[in-house]
């Protein structure tokens, strides 16, 4: 049997409902950064410099952690669907909503934080019966 990999999308979003009890609560799609989306937010968001003290050279690295943050919440947070607001006023899944939420609503950023260690755990377990396997 074969393993299949997608080739145009090979890190899609995965849907959780907000809650499983309820199908109209909405749902997100959510999906944990690769290594290589990881390390492109790194160039981004850290800058390397170099200091010279007493005659010693000194590399130093500055990150910007608020934009990193940003950044990865943009990427690994897909979409959502049926989010409304207090008025029932559907809210658009941008990025700035998506870091508003992630910083200002502790149940939205917990509910976030939670599928993502899901799926990364679930992708290890995949990576793992693959090897297995091959």
């Amino acid at each position: 049997m074969s393993t299949k990999l997608s080739l145009k999308d090979p890190n899609p979003g995965v849907w959780f409902k907000f809650d499983e009890s309820d199908p109209k609560s909405g749902e997100i799609a959510l999906r944990p950064a690769n290594n290589a989306k990881r390390e492109e937010i790194i160039k981004k968001t850290v800058k390397r410099r170099v200091e010279y003290k007493h005659g010693q050279r000194f590399e130093v690295n500055e990150s910007n952690d608020n934009k990193f943050s940003e950044m990865l919440w943009d990427y690994c947070i897909v979409d959502w669907k049926d989010l409304v607001d207090d008025s029932k006023k559907e809210i658009p899944c941008t990025t700035e909503n998506k870091v508003f939420f992630m910083k200002n609503h502790v149940g939205f950023a917990s509910f976030v934080g939670e599928k993502l260690a899901t799926l990364n755990d679930q992708y290890e377990i995949n990576l793992t019966l693959e090897k297995e396997n091959l």
